[in-house]
């Protein structure tokens, strides 16, 4: 069930007008049962392995906040510890049993004939880093872990960002749970607006954006010269599209119930340099790795040195979350040296920021190194690194930009634009608590174009995470 179909938009309503009427008790019943039955629609047995690490996550918490001293920490570490085995067994067995065979034949012997065949269960990255970041907190004594089992299984299946965040923390989200959801006509209007905003970026940009990106970039051996710097922001707009269309379906759906989740971009592709870009891109799981990696590894505590060296060791362990393949952890590398050397020309006074042209430019370069950098995402060898410096060593013909792709994206540069005046900390289409003329014309116009368009259905981009 795709946010952006009839089949969840049925489901939901349903679910949704139980939900409304009954007592904030039955509620929690109605959120876990949707909760599963959302996720087993994409196979049982990932539902089995979802609900065994729920289980298995309650009850090391609860064990863990018991226990003192060198015990303790002993439980913290296998618990940690266990969750990642778990991720790697599913997302990087087959890579790495790859890599095994390629360097066999580097060294001159046969490869490895048999290859696992591994499912992948969808969301497995969110949700693990979800179990993670719940026994941090109870480990440093942050927040107390739950005693009701229903609860914490809530947290984990609660369906509007199961599959792809954000990565809520539990401070936020578990307060939320426990408490009374209360409904106004004005979180159902805003919910209602985020979510079909999201559909609309969705179907009718990220959508029609990947199409032109797996036409022209379906291998790099044959590609016009120069078409990837035309290729590279195309990507950009589509992920963002995609990945933020998501979110705010997620916003808008948790809203409406009476939740509230951390906003995951804010106008990223405003940025003037990389470090502020990703304080906006992805927000969820960039300060998640700042909190729980980078500052856990001295941050900025010990030196210019140290804290670059500790920026590279997390962008690396980015690029293999987002992926077991070279394409990710080449893509981690380069992000990681963009950041280190902006941060490089910044300390030894070579950068100015804020003085308007200069700034101007920074945002340009900083939107152009990023979309660069999602060509890595593509690619299946070390050796087409290599291809795609190659295209980009010539200028592209400008007559290949595609018009129509432009003004497809008019619409989402436009709303971020006002967004980015109006200085919103979330996505606010500042509706009143009657706003029908309003919410009339965007379901007729934009969730019919949305859900009816002539582009066909995608999966949502960061469902291979």
């Amino acid at each position: 069930m795709l946010f952006n179909s009839i089949s969840f938009l049925f489901h939901f309503i349903f679910f949704y007008l139980i939900y409304y009427f009954v007592s904030n008790r039955i509620r929690k019943y109605l959120l876990l049962f949707f909760g599963i039955y959302f996720y087993s629609q994409w196979g049982i047995k990932p539902t089995v392995l979802l609900l065994t690490s729920v289980i298995f996550n309650y009850s090391l918490a609860r064990y863990l906040a018991n226990e003192l001293g060198q015990k303790r920490k002993v439980i913290f570490i296998f618990g940690v510890s266990a969750n990642l085995l778990y991720l790697a067994a599913f997302k990087y067995f087959v890579f790495v049993w790859q890599l095994f065979s390629d360097l066999k034949i580097s060294f001159g012997f046969p490869g490895i004939v048999w290859k696992p065949e591994i499912i992948l269960p969808i969301g497995i990255s969110f949700y693990t880093f979800h179990n993670i970041s719940y026994l941090i907190e109870v480990n440093d004594k942050r927040i107390n872990p739950t005693k009701n089992f229903f609860t914490f299984a809530i947290y984990d299946l609660f369906f509007p960002l199961l599959l792809l965040g954000p990565i809520e923390r539990p401070g936020n989200l578990i307060p939320q749970i426990e408490s009374e959801q209360t409904i106004t006509k004005e979180k159902i209007w805003n919910g209602i607006s985020l979510f079909l905003w999201g559909v609309f970026i969705k179907s009718t940009i990220a959508d029609p954006f990947s199409r032109y990106v797996e036409i022209h970039a379906s291998s790099f051996e044959s590609l016009e010269p120069g078409i990837l710097w035309i290729v590279a922001p195309v990507i950009a707009f589509q992920v963002y599209a995609d990945f933020f269309g998501y979110s705010l379906c997620a916003m808008g759906l948790a809203e409406m119930m009476g939740f509230q989740l951390m906003n995951n971009f804010k106008r990223p592709f405003f940025s003037s340099n990389p470090s502020e870009f990703w304080s906006k891109w992805h927000i969820s799981l960039s300060t998640w790795l700042r909190d729980y990696v980078y500052i856990k590894l001295g941050g900025n505590r010990h030196g210019f040195l140290r804290e670059n060296t500790n920026l590279m060791v997390v962008w690396f362990l980015a690029g293999i979350w987002h992926g077991a393949g070279y394409g990710f952890v080449i893509w981690g590398v380069y992000l990681g040296l963009c950041l280190v050397l902006y941060r490089c020309l910044k300390h030894y006074g070579l950068v100015k920021e804020n003085i308007g042209f200069i700034s101007h430019l920074g945002v340009f370069f900083t939107f152009y190194s990023f979309s660069l950098g999602l060509l890595l995402f593509r690619i299946q060898s070390p050796s087409e690194t290599i291809l795609i410096l190659q295209n980009l060593s010539s200028l592209p013909n400008l007559s290949s930009i595609p018009l129509m792709i432009l003004l497809t994206a008019l619409p989402l540069i436009l709303f971020d634009f006002w967004q980015e005046k109006k200085d919103t900390d979330r996505p606010n289409f500042f509706i009143s608590t009657k706003p029908y003329t309003f919410l009339f014309i965007f379901f007729f116009l934009f969730l019919w174009f949305s859900l009816f368009s002539p582009f066909g259905k995608q999966d949502f981009f960061y469902f291979q995470f």
